[in-house]
């Protein structure tokens, strides 16, 4: 089971909440609804950019397992949110991520577009 460890300001809001849920089961940890994926949802990650509810759902679904992952921040605002800190996988070094999430509108019901990315840090 992946440890999540959470700064103490980031679910300050259920718009946050939300935002943070979507990007821990982009990495694997936690369901993604598929009402929340418009559909031609894109999700731009590691190289290579996906289109599509099924598309985002398989790839996820492929996602690696990771050791732990220490979200630092967590902001929404309008449209948009991001959520960022330190993930660990199995037999890997630790990593920086960020994951950028466009809603299709400030209510935040549906996923327009995800760009995702993490690196060595």
């Amino acid at each position: 089971m992946t440890r999540i460890a959470r700064s103490p300001d980031c679910g300050n809001s259920p718009k946050n909440q939300t935002t943070e849920a979507i990007a821990l089961a982009l990495m694997g940890v936690g369901a993604l609804d598929d009402g929340l994926l418009a559909e031609g949802a894109s999700w731009d990650r590691f190289g290579a950019g996906i289109t599509g509810r099924d598309a985002i759902q398989a790839a996820r679904a492929e996602a690696p397992d990771h050791d732990w992952i220490e979200i630092s921040e967590v902001v929404s605002h309008g449209k948009a949110g991001s959520v960022s800190g330190r993930l660990q996988r199995a037999g890997e070094a630790p990593r920086i991520f960020c994951h950028v999430i466009r809603f299709t509108s400030a209510s935040a019901r549906q996923i327009a577009q995800i760009v995702s990315f993490d690196h060595a840090g």
